[in-house]
């Protein structure tokens, strides 16, 4: 009795982790001025709006993400040897990056993002 109820929380938690974070997205051609959005995964960050800028800050790969909302679709690039497309975002919940340095909301930043990679809590 005991093992069969584990077995059934378990997959009640598991169920609830696959869909916690909402509309996956992974055209990335259908990210708008104005969307919303949860990056997973390592993205740099740079202060400045120019493609050559030296990156400030990298965020971490945790299961917060990063919350952002996009000011400006910008152009298809290659970067490293990957394609993908660069977005001019507003950070809007704040997070901890690699140099152990707290972010607040709010702050503007452009990142590239890898066409493989997906965005969770989708919204136009």
């Amino acid at each position: 009795m005991k093992r069969n109820f584990f077995l059934l929380s378990m997959s009640f938690i598991f169920s609830i982790a696959l869909y916690a974070h909402g509309n996956t997205l992974t055209d990335h051609s259908k990210i708008k001025e104005f969307s919303s959005f949860r990056i997973m995964g390592e993205i740099d960050l740079r202060t400045e709006k120019d493609y050559s800028s030296a990156v400030k800050y990298r965020t971490l790969n945790h299961e917060g993400g990063m919350k952002v909302r996009c000011l400006e679709v910008l152009k298809n690039d290659i970067l490293e040897n990957e394609a993908g497309k660069w977005f001019y975002v507003l950070l809007t919940s704040p997070m901890w990056v690699d140099s152990g340095e707290w972010i607040e909301k709010y702050q503007k930043f452009l990142i590239f993002l890898p066409d493989d990679m997906p965005v969770f809590d989708f919204e136009e």
